[in-house]
């Protein structure tokens, strides 16, 4: 009787812990140059300015433009995001695939935020055009 639940609770820990594991992944569609699009998502062109929100981080967490370029953010997974420009809420709530673009008018540091996940964070430096 002992042999059989020790299977069976060896069981409903492996399924738990696969459950787990599915729940926490995610998947990244973002390939190529970092903070370069790479033409993979009609929406955005090949080349442009690109920061992916991605297993709940900015990628890349670093991304130089020039005043006037639009940059791109696109959501790549099922976890709700925001993009915050400097503690401000530009974009409204993402959901998985949505794209967001922001255009810098004027030089400078901007520190890029998500309302509801504090760790993730991503500096654009806007240098004259």
């Amino acid at each position: 009787m002992h042999r059989f639940l020790r299977l069976a609770l060896l069981a409903v820990a492996v399924a738990i812990a696969a459950l787990a594991v599915t729940a926490c992944g995610g998947s990244s569609s973002s390939s190529g140059t970092a903070g370069v699009a790479d033409g993979t998502d009609d929406r955005i062109p090949a080349g442009a300015p690109f920061i992916d929100q991605d297993k709940l981080q900015f990628v890349p967490q670093a991304l130089r433009v020039k005043v006037g370029e639009t940059v791109y953010f696109k959501n790549s997974e099922t976890a709700l995001h925001t993009v915050n420009v400097d503690g401000k809420n530009v974009s409204g709530n993402m959901k998985k695939n949505d794209v967001f673009t922001w255009v810098f008018q004027q030089p400078g540091s901007y520190k890029i935020t998500c309302d509801y996940h504090p760790q993730m964070k991503a500096t654009i430096t806007v240098d004259p055009a």
